[in-house]
């Protein structure tokens, strides 16, 4: 039985940034030794994504935001 979630939904939204630091962990981890600016671009990805997450915990909860 699989779940459809809407694209603009707080859950879909919150499992996409989840997935995508995920990913950029993953890239991180494995350009660590031979492509040091990689691992620093995704790295940058990473509190990037943080970033926006935490400016935006409204409409992370689902709450609705007007505006103005």
């Amino acid at each position: 039985m699989s779940v459809k979630m809407s694209t603009s939904s707080p859950e879909a939204v919150k499992k996409l940034l989840e997935n995508m630091q995920a990913d950029l962990r993953s890239l991180s981890m494995e350009c660590k030794k031979k492509f040091p600016p990689v691992k620093e671009a995704a790295e940058s990805g990473i509190v990037k994504i943080k970033t926006i997450a935490a400016r935006n915990t409204d409409i992370l909860a689902g709450k609705r935001v007007m505006l103005k």
